[in-house]
């Protein structure tokens, strides 16, 4: 596979990923299956703690679903991944 292809294919899951969670966040305040049901499933509390960690609550977005750790994580990795290949294409026109 070409190194642009990958790239091209790389890019639209990172919007894809961000569209989605924009979406889900704030457009479709559906009920989730364990909202209903009333067990605890591994995303509870992840929208809450989307909305904590952007107001600036760190702490309160951990306590409300650890895994805000692993999203943060994935949101750097492609911040990085994109300014690099930001960084390459505009550094080889000068």
């Amino acid at each position: 596979m070409r190194k642009s292809v990958f790239q091209e294919v790389r890019f639209s899951l990172y919007i894809t990923f961000i569209a989605c969670g924009v979406f889900f966040q704030w457009f479709a305040p559906f009920d989730f299956k364990c909202g209903i049901t009333g067990k605890r499933c591994f995303a509870c509390g992840l929208r809450t703690a989307v909305k904590l960690l952007l107001q600036g609550k760190f702490k309160d977005a951990y306590n409300s679903n650890k895994l805000i750790i692993l999203l943060v994580t994935i949101v750097i990795i492609m911040i990085i991944d994109v300014c690099i290949y930001l960084y390459k294409k505009y550094n080889n026109k000068f």
